[in-house]
This record gives C-alpha cells, structure tokens and sequence, in this order.
C-alpha cells in the first residue's frame, strides 16, 4: 500500500500502488538516462569558467612563458624527428610550434601491418606506446605523437616504436647463428 498525506488526511491506496510503481521506475529511467546523457556530452572549446579567465590569462601571462613552452616544444620535435628519421619504415613531418607530430606508416615495409589502426593496436600491446591514429583526421596510415611529454619519455618512446618496427619489418636483419 502507498500511503499520502495530504493535510490531515493520511489515507492508503493499495489499488494505486501498480501504477505508481511504474510511474516512479519510468521517472527513475528517465532522470538516470538525461543524467548519462550530460555525462556523455563532450565540451567543444572551454567551459564558462575557464572563459570568463581567459582575459586575464592572456593579459597577465609574461611573454617568457610562451618563448618557453615554444622551446620545449622545439625540443621535443627535434628529438622525436632524429629518432624517428632513423626508422625506415617511419617517416616524421617535422612540426612547426604544433603539440604534436605527424608520423607516416610505411605499411609495405611492414609485414603484418596494413593500416594505422593495425599499427597502433599492436604497438599498444607489444611496447605500450599509445599514439593516435590519424585516419580519424582525414590521414591514413599516419599517426600523430604528442610532444608535450617529459624528453626522457619521449626519447623511451622513439625507442619503443623503433624497436617496434624493425620487429614488423620485411626486411629484418637475420640473426647470427653461433658455431
């Protein structure tokens, strides 16, 4: 039985108690499905707080932090383009001030890769490097690398991929038998 109070009186309606439930797992449904809803939805630029500082980040922020930030990112492009350079089967675009670099799969240098998708699963799994696939960006069978990590993850990084890619490679060289 559902009991209401209404002012004074508190009657209970058993004969309510059916449709009541089902009202109530309705509403229940609906409230979790309009809250996953805003969970899911995904912020396209900055939220109001951040807007409403962004004046004031740009006004105050020295100029030093941007020369700095821009020869970190320097740093970095440098670093990931001569270790990549290296790998036959790779070729880096070298950026200019982006966070990122472009790195295109030679996949017919490789023996069991055949997209970016195929490249970046199994360099996921085998060496743990995640870079993202750029088929998503209208580039197939590149990748994209982050360069805003720390130098010494970044050059571990270069080093995982290229291991990575000889592994793959048609033209590995053969191993040395022992007499």
């Amino acid at each position: 039985a559902v009991c209401i109070p209404i002012g004074n009186d508190h009657r209970c309606y058993s004969q309510r108690v059916p449709s009541f439930k089902i009202m109530l797992t309705w509403v229940g449904l609906l409230q979790v499905r309009q809250g996953l809803t805003r969970l899911c939805q995904v912020i396209i630029g900055a939220n109001t707080i951040v807007q409403q500082a962004i004046p004031e980040i740009l006004t105050n922020t020295p100029q030093s932090f941007y020369l700095e930030t821009l020869a970190k990112l320097k740093e970095a492009a440098n670093l990931a383009y001569s270790e990549l350079s290296k790998v036959e089967a790779l070729r880096p675009i070298m950026p200019h001030g982006a966070m990122y670099m472009m790195v295109e799969i030679k996949v017919d240098l490789l023996h069991d890769i055949n997209t970016d998708m195929d490249f970046v699963e199994k360099l996921i799994s085998e060496q743990s490097v995640f870079p993202l696939p750029a088929d998503m960006f209208g580039a197939p069978n590149f990748v994209r690398l982050v360069l805003t990590v720390p130098t010494d993850k970044l050059r571990e990084a270069c080093h995982r991929i290229a291991e990575f890619c000889l592994a793959h490679s048609l033209h590995r060289p053969a191993k040395r038998s022992c007499p």
